[in-house]
């Protein structure tokens, strides 16, 4: 279910919401920033699960869309400035995940948790 500012799952779980046309909510695991929120131009870092190991990138978030159950994420490395998009199916409810979104404020909360 879908309404202009929020897509609510299958089992009845809002799972994304527009606050901003430049910012949203995605409410799942693996979105570790503050009140799990995402803003245009805004860097991130990204962590990719590979079949062999695992990928870190610093990124910024270019633009953001849902389409069908999919939410895209458009990113560009800052580094390389290489550009692609991630998506993910926000019908989707196990713990497995392919990538995952952190801002720099909430890895060093988790960081200080853990000292």
């Amino acid at each position: 279910m879908m309404n202009v500012n929020e897509y609510i799952n299958s089992s009845g779980r809002s799972v994304l919401r527009y606050f901003s046309p430049d910012s949203l909510m995605i409410d799942m695991p693996f979105i570790l920033t503050k009140s799990k929120m995402l803003t245009r131009k805004m860097p991130y870092m990204l962590l990719e699960k590979k079949v062999a190991g695992e990928c870190i990138a610093a990124i910024r978030l270019v633009d953001f869309y849902e389409k069908g159950g999919i939410i895209f994420l458009d990113v560009q490395e800052l580094i390389t400035d290489r550009t692609y998009t991630l998506s993910w199916n926000v019908e989707y409810l196990g713990d497995w995940w392919l990538w995952s979104l952190a801002d720099f404020q909430t890895l060093e909360m988790i960081a200080l948790r853990k000292q």
